[in-house]
């Protein structure tokens, strides 16, 4: 058991050493004092890994990296990142965001990090690589698969959130125009994972 909680607490912060989407916009909130918005991107970049975990689980010895679904996968992928990123890269200027929201800003922030974490096909071959692997080393006991990624999970969901706290206390050191280059900078970003996506995958 204890075996299965120090690999999944490893697997975890191995994702949590990715420097992708999620990470820059994570970032970005914090930088604008939005530790709650931080908090919603990463709650709905958590719930979307527990989904993949689970799709992948129980698909595990049938996928193929080749097929037509995940060539529409990409496709689609980028896409979304695509369009997040010009919506990120069009706002004519930063703005600060109210510690409270209201319930629909909330949730918008909810279902950007759900998006943006599920369409990005390389968190799918990272939960499908780690499932294999898990389900190599610990046979058929499926307790200790759960219990390996339970902990992978809960790991990447904290230290999503660390990143934004982290990024909030540099809040005091930052002018209004280089949060809106960094918006602008965000956006470039997000283009760039999709564009990538779609046409280099």
């Amino acid at each position: 058991m204890l075996e299965a909680i120090g690999a999944g607490i490893l697997t975890g912060l191995v994702l949590a050493t990715f420097i992708g989407p999620i990470f820059f916009a994570i970032v970005d909130l914090g930088l604008k004092g939005n530790i709650k918005g931080a908090a919603y991107l990463a709650f709905g970049t958590f719930i979307s890994d527990i989904l993949w975990v689970l799709l992948i689980y129980a698909l595990a010895r049938q996928a193929d990296r080749d097929s037509l679904l995940m060539q529409v996968m990409y496709v689609a992928g980028g896409g979304v990142l695509v369009v997040l990123g010009l919506q990120n890269l069009l706002k004519a200027k930063a703005t600060e965001v109210h510690t409270q929201m209201d319930q629909k800003g909330q949730w918008s922030l909810f279902a950007k990090g759900f998006l943006i974490n599920s369409s990005n096909p390389n968190i799918f071959f990272f939960w499908f690589g780690a499932i294999m692997v898990a389900l190599r080393k610990y046979s058929s006991h499926s307790e200790l698969v759960l219990v390996h990624f339970f902990s992978a999970l809960l790991v990447s969901f904290s230290t999503d959130f660390l990143k934004g706290y982290a990024a909030s206390l540099l809040r005091p050191y930052m002018h209004p125009k280089v949060l809106a280059y960094l918006g602008r900078l965000s956006g470039l970003i997000l283009i760039y994972f999709g564009l990538k996506l779609v046409f280099f995958h």
